[in-house]
């Protein structure tokens, strides 16, 4: 049992080691660097991160729209315009819905944590790219009604999906630092209460 805690202890210290080099290393010039975890006061450290879970299945939807696209315009199935068009308006449904909890998360940004300060940062490009993206697949498919196999709507698509999967695993990353932290926090508690035991 004591080397059970020990291999977590070890396992934990080393997640909460490596996170942060590879978040630096990963982090551009005018992206803030991945800063430790710190308290916020008020309530919207939680607030944020439900939202940012929220974005997070937003793009998961985008992306298997993306997908279940990208496969019928390889098959050539649908070639009913209006099912392309119910797709995208689903999609953009979801990507709408992105920028305004992107909206609602940069508004307060300053009272986040520095973990979630910096994811939204770096899913704010990518939530941009997808809004452009979704509306000019949907002009190119209301631009070639006859000829939706003949458009470029095959690398919009790719393009949605791609995007839609750097929002999801760019938000799930920080997830998992923080839980990590969490983690870590947890187990230090644990120890120092054996210490004073």
């Amino acid at each position: 049992m004591k080397t059970n805690f020990l291999f977590k202890i070890t396992l934990v210290a080393a997640a909460l080691c490596l996170m942060p080099v590879t978040l630096a290393a990963s982090a551009g010039p005018d992206r803030p660097s991945a800063d430790t975890m710190q308290s916020s006061r008020g309530a919207f450290p939680a607030h944020a991160s439900n939202l940012l879970k929220q974005v997070e299945m937003d793009a998961l939807h985008v992306r298997d729209n993306a997908d279940r696209l990208q496969a019928r315009l390889h098959e050539g199935f649908w070639t009913d315009w209006q099912s392309y068009a119910n797709l995208f308006e689903t999609m953009r449904t979801r990507v709408n819905a992105m920028d305004n909890l992107l909206a609602q998360l940069r508004a307060s940004q300053a009272e986040a944590l520095p973990w979630q300060r910096q994811a939204i940062e770096r899913i704010a490009p990518s939530v941009v790219n997808l809004s452009d993206t979704t509306e000019d697949a949907i002009s190119t498919l209301n631009d070639n009604r006859d000829r939706i196999y003949f458009s470029n709507l095959g690398a919009l698509a790719d393009h949605l999906y791609n995007e839609a999967k750097v929002i999801q695993q760019e938000i799930g990353n920080f997830e998992k630092y923080a839980d990590a932290h969490r983690e870590a926090q947890q187990l230090r508690k644990e120890l120092e209460l054996r210490n004073i035991s």
